[in-house]
């Protein structure tokens, strides 16, 4: 009687021992499934941070090569001015030598002939690079400037776009998270004031660019000086000639040659040659340095000043876009974040796998198996930042501070920072950081 009145006991036994083992297992399944969808939603918020900062860094580096093609065609319109106002100064010098010779009848025929044949180059030059000259300058202000105004203001938009697209590719049950387009407003108010600035013409901010072109301007171009009797305390030959940027507006070359006397109680100069060539926007009486001319042969200054003949072709500087204060030379730097999330009714637990119901324990009541998460969702925080590194060390082992003429902008991931995780605790309903332990 006894035996009887106890046999079954074990089944129940067995029977809670395996309603235990199933929710260890239960529970095993569900952490393994967090942990790998949270890795994967880690990996990508990464993917999508990233993605967006190596576009914008991508954004700023086709504005650093806008700039420096900029740079390239305002040096070429140097150039060409350089080349006029040099031809007016040959065609000028060999009429003043045929005038001389005429007391030698055959030096006079062979000055006036290499003159005559002079002026069919120099009218050749006089009226065909002045349309080469406006033509660039059209196109550095009206399709370079406005391409690098263009790449600014999209860069925005489409890294927000690409956010989106690459937390798809990379994993489908992904959502951008509320936060991300408050993260996305602080990066477009940084990339809007804090980072670069457009300069504009008319109230100095172009000084800058002006004084690069002037300094990126070539031998020919700056400076077109020589002294023939450089060791004769009484007589000098000296040619003096050079093509400035003078204002915003216009590029101005002047080319002069005169012998200087110099007397005991005095000296004098006579002029021999003079050119001089200008292509400009706005007039401006502005003197430029000219390679010394105005200082050192003031008298042929003036008379290749006096036939200047100015051409209009010229758009004057275009208005680029650079960093903020570059005066400063600071490390700038901007951060993209990104806030992902997997809703629940989307993660592979075992209550959508094996049982949506729950587990039925031995005294009947019912156990939810359904992970308990905040706001019902998986989240994974992810920054990156775009930065300013050279690949290379330079040749003077000198430090390159940012700069838009430089396309050495890169992006990569950054930890991301207690104010960003903050930020995103308040849309979730949260007053801790929810990412102090994982991010």
């Amino acid at each position: 009687m006894v035996r009887r009145a106890q046999s079954g006991q074990a089944l129940v036994v067995v029977a809670a021992f395996a309603a235990c083992l199933v929710g260890a297992f239960l529970l095993v399944f569900n952490v393994g499934q967090l942990v790998n969808d949270k890795i994967r939603l880690h990996n990508a918020a990464d993917a999508a941070a990233y993605s967006a900062a190596v576009w914008e860094a991508r954004s700023l580096n086709f504005q650093a090569y806008t700039n420096r093609a900029i740079v390239a065609n305002e040096v070429a319109i140097a150039q060409f001015v350089s080349l006029r106002s040099w031809s007016g100064y040959v065609g000028q010098t060999l009429k003043n030598a045929s005038v001389l010779s005429s007391w030698i009848p055959p030096a006079a025929q062979v000055m006036t002939l290499l003159s005559r044949s002079w002026q069919g180059v120099d009218t050749t030059l006089q009226t065909s690079l002045p349309v080469l000259e406006g033509a660039i300058s059209r196109w550095n202000v009206t399709v370079l400037a406005t391409a690098q105004a263009l790449a600014h203001q999209q860069a925005l938009v489409a890294a927000a776009e690409l956010v989106g697209e690459v937390a798809r590719e990379t994993e489908p049950r992904a959502q951008v998270a509320a936060s991300t387009r408050l993260f996305q407003a602080q990066n477009a108010a940084g990339w809007q004031n804090q980072l670069t600035a457009r300069y504009r013409r008319g109230g100095g901010e172009l000084t800058r660019f002006r004084d690069l072109l002037m300094s990126a301007r070539d031998g020919f171009s700056a400076s077109r000086r020589a002294d023939l009797l450089p060791s004769n305390p009484f007589v000098a030959v000296t040619k003096r000639g050079g093509t400035d940027l003078v204002g915003e507006y216009l590029w101005r070359g002047m080319d002069t040659l005169a012998v200087h006397i110099d007397y005991l109680l005095g000296s004098t100069e006579i002029p021999v040659g003079w050119g001089a060539a200008e292509n400009r926007l706005l007039p401006l009486r502005t003197r430029g340095e000219h390679g010394g001319s105005w200082r050192e042969n003031p008298r042929s200054s003036r008379l290749a000043d006096r036939g200047l003949q100015p051409r209009s072709t010229y758009a004057g500087l275009p208005e680029i876009r650079d960093i903020v204060r570059p005066a400063q030379q600071q490390d700038l730097r901007l951060a993209y974040t990104v806030e992902l999330a997997l809703p629940q009714d989307q993660l592979l637990t075992a209550d959508r796998v094996a049982t949506s119901t729950g587990m039925v324990l031995p005294d009947g009541s019912l156990l939810d198996v359904a992970p308990s998460l905040a706001h019902e969702a998986l989240f994974a925080l992810s920054s990156a930042e775009v930065f300013f590194r050279r690949p290379v060390e330079r040749a003077d082992h000198r430090r390159e501070f940012p700069s838009l003429f430089s396309p050495y902008w890169q992006a990569r991931l950054v930890p991301v920072t207690g104010t960003a995780r903050a930020l995103a605790a308040p849309l979730k309903g949260l007053a801790a950081d929810p990412y102090a332990v994982l991010p």
